[in-house]
């Protein structure tokens, strides 16, 4: 994976290089500047000068230092070179449709080789290819150790390299200790036969366990069960010890020789059942993501040309080797024929197909010259449908390099056009002309003056205005970035997961398409950006990459918020108060009575309005107004009088029209108090608003969708009127 890291005079150096042979393309016809000091005369030989004039303002920069952008044509202050001209924003001369748009002329075009392909979703695989070498399994072997201190007086194994059966007779040891211990057994058989007619129990007893010890002690000085029998039965002890093999195997260690002595635990041979060994590879940090346990890879040794093996991947090492960014895999392989020796070297292909559920196995996919890569994310140019020449920059989020593709996670849909040559030109050139590019990202966008905006509560409406849903949303949109970035920083990896999850949610339901020019281009680059970083932290392993993530996402949106003004935005529609999650929670049960009344009256459903009425009635009735003081209570005070009112009304009314007369102060209550005092529900909450209702007096009602369900009108006119804000998130 390429990984592009400049520095300040890197960059310049960079887009000078990209841009020198491109630069006069990009904004001239043909020729060239040597000996014309005037840059403007050659211009207009070439009938340039009415092509830029009629696409926009000019401004002049130099192809070395693209800082300077002068308003008329000259010598760059800092290298004295011609300066070339630019249209100022190098757009398309259409209303743009990103910050990152830019627009090249056949010529520019056709000097950038400009190539553009399709994404497209297909089924991937990735060839990996390993070296390593055979290794004994460790899970099968063993070591024969003196298990009593003595003398080798025989090895009938005496050479490394001998194959021997489970039970073979190994070595013979000279033991004193041995010889005591079975002369203790023989005397407590003795005992405990002399003893088995005494009248006293206690006797018999303690004669049994002393046997009973012995035989113990002999079977931990290595006798068998059956050597410890013909000791009782021959009443002789034995001066010498036999030690059998515990497995089956090769000898691939011999510690001692005969006639030397050995102290109990002193290790004699070391025996490796080969019948099964393991293969070291060596896998590369970019292929790590294609292996996995349990998968089956093919693999060759020199020593059988032609000859395929398998293994079963077993284990992989959780730390990479610092000198060769490798990590080490295990394969268990079977090896009943003992071709596959210790110490050969091996070389391991594996061809894993990239599965995804759901979709047949296929993958959304760029040719791996499409994106610049910077860390896990990417910069894509992609050609603007029906705009000829004009391309719009975004970051994508890439999954793992698959052969000659990249996996997308993230940030393009099917079918669009990315740029697949000339990519790095065109980044030069949104970069010159001062517009977020790979190398720059900040650039290009401005702080929105809110000076002017709509707020709650103001009846003003400029044209510059938020429209207050958005508003509503982008300020519970802070609150859950707050959550999250609070969780992150206590180093809760999975519970951030969850929130980053939740996260990319909440910007996906900001509905921006009341936003316009500059405020809309902004929204759509810093959207992009905070769903990128929602995609990552989902998928964040541990807490150094959660927090790297939430570094960048943060950066992110402290730059939203200064070009929006989030924090004043929260400030200005209020705060909820403080009050007890006892009251939130009551509140709650209020409002999910309140949801399935105005459903039955949006269903023209008297009979379920009137029941679910007195459930909204029950539930206030539980609503401990005690838990509040100040101006909580007041506000309680002022709500549930309003919502009462409403109530009355509706058991009053004997028809639909009635209990719609009664759901006005009930709503408007319900949402002095969801709005002020808070609440606790499973859902977000929004107040819609219906012009039309009470002789276009209008009124309002809360939901917890925004899917418009109007509870005035019913099916007569279900879907009218518009979701006003949203009070609360999810």
């Amino acid at each position: 994976m390429t990984k592009f890291k400049f520095g300040k005079l890197g960059i310049l150096s960079v887009v000078a290089i990209a841009l020198l042979a491109f630069g006069a393309g990009f904004w001239t016809s043909s020729g060239s500047n040597s000996g014309n000091t005037n840059p403007v005369a050659e211009h207009s030989d070439h009938g340039l000068e009415a092509e830029v004039t009629a696409e926009g303002e000019v401004v002049w920069t130099c192809s070395m230092h693209p800082q300077i952008q002068l308003p008329s044509p000259g010598k760059c202050p800092l290298c004295f070179m011609d300066l070339i001209p630019l249209e100022k924003g190098g757009d398309s001369g259409d209303e743009a449709i990103s910050l990152r748009q830019i627009s090249l002329t056949k010529q520019a075009r056709r000097l950038a080789n400009i190539v553009v392909s399709p994404v497209v979703k297909r089924k991937v695989s990735v060839e990996t290819r390993m070296v390593g070498k055979v290794d004994y399994d460790e899970t099968r072997m063993g070591t024969i150790t003196a298990w009593a201190g003595g003398r080798i007086d025989k090895l009938y194994i005496d050479y490394t390299g001998s194959s021997v059966r489970k039970g073979q007779a190994m070595a013979s040891i000279y033991s004193p200790e041995l010889l005591t211990a079975q002369a203790e057994l023989i005397q407590a058989v003795k005992a405990a036969e002399a003893l088995k007619d005494s009248s006293l129990q206690i006797v018999k007893n303690t004669a049994k366990r002393t046997e009973q010890a012995t035989r113990e002690k002999l079977r931990l000085l290595g006798l068998s069960k059956a050597q410890i029998a013909n000791t009782v039965k021959n009443g002789k002890a034995s001066d010498h010890i036999t030690i059998y093999s515990p497995m089956s195997g090769i000898v691939i260690k011999k510690d001692v020789v005969e006639g030397v002595y050995v102290k109990t635990g002193m290790p004699i041979y070391t025996i490796a059942d080969l019948s099964r060994v393991w293969v070291i590879l060596e896998v590369y940090e970019s292929d790590l993501p294609w292996i996995k346990m349990g998968m089956r890879v093919g693999f060759t040794t020199e020593a059988y040309p032609g000859k395929d093996f398998e293994g079963k991947v077993v284990y992989i090492d959780p730390v990479v080797n610092e000198k060769t960014r490798t990590i080490r895999i295990r394969l268990e392989v079977p090896n009943k024929k003992m071709k596959l020796k210790p110490g050969m070297f091996v070389r391991a292909v594996n061809l894993a197909e990239v599965a995804k559920k759901g979709d047949a196995g296929a993958q959304l996919v760029i040719p791996a010259s499409a994106p610049l890569i910077t860390g896990k994310r990417a910069v894509v140019y992609i050609a603007v449908p029906n705009k000829s020449g004009v391309y719009e920059g975004r970051e994508i989020v890439l999954g793992p390099r698959a052969g000659d593709y990249y996996i997308v996670k993230y940030g393009l849909a099917e079918g669009e056009q990315v740029v697949t040559n000339g990519n790095f030109k065109i980044d030069s050139a949104v970069q010159i002309i001062a517009k977020p590019s790979m190398m720059n990202q900040e650039s290009g966008i401005k702080a929105i003056d809110h000076s002017q905006m709509q707020t709650a509560g103001t009846e003003a409406t400029p044209k510059s205005s938020l429209p207050p849903i958005f508003v509503s949303k982008v300020v519970h949109l802070k609150n859950s970035f707050d959550r999250l970035q609070e969780v992150a920083k206590s180093g809760n990896v999975s519970e951030s997961r969850e929130l980053y999850a939740e996260f990319f949610k909440s910007i996906e339901a900001i509905n921006s398409s009341g936003l316009k020019g500059d405020v809309s281009l902004a929204w759509k680059e810093y959207s992009m950006l905070l769903r990128n970083d929602a995609v990552l932290g989902s998928g964040a392993k541990d807490k150094e990459r959660l927090h790297k993530i939430t570094a960048e996402t943060a950066k992110h949106f402290m730059r939203l918020d200064m070009t929006f003004g989030i924090s004043a935005l929260a400030e200005s529609i209020g705060k909820v108060l403080d009050t007890p999650e006892e009251f939130r929670i009551q509140l709650g049960k209020v409002f999910t009575a309140y949801s399935a009344f105005t459903d039955s009256l949006a269903a023209d459903n008297l009979q379920d309005a009137h029941k679910y009425a007195a459930m909204i009635s029950g539930e206030l009735k539980k609503v401990n107004s005690g838990l509040l003081t100040g101006e909580p209570h007041t506000i309680w005070a002022e709500s549930i009088e309003n919502m009462n009112n409403g109530l009355d009304a509706i058991r009053n009314s004997k028809d639909i029209v009635g209990v719609r007369v009664g759901l006005e102060p009930l709503s408007y209550g319900l949402t002095e108090a969801v709005d002020k005092l808070g609440i606790v529900t499973d859902t977000p909450v929004y107040e819609l608003f219906c012009p039309m209702a009470f002789d276009f007096k209008g009124a309002k009602w809360l939901q917890s969708d925004e899917d418009i369900r109007n509870p005035y009108f019913g099916e007569t006119m279900l879907k009218c009127g518009d979701v006003e804000r949203q009070i609360k998130g999810q």
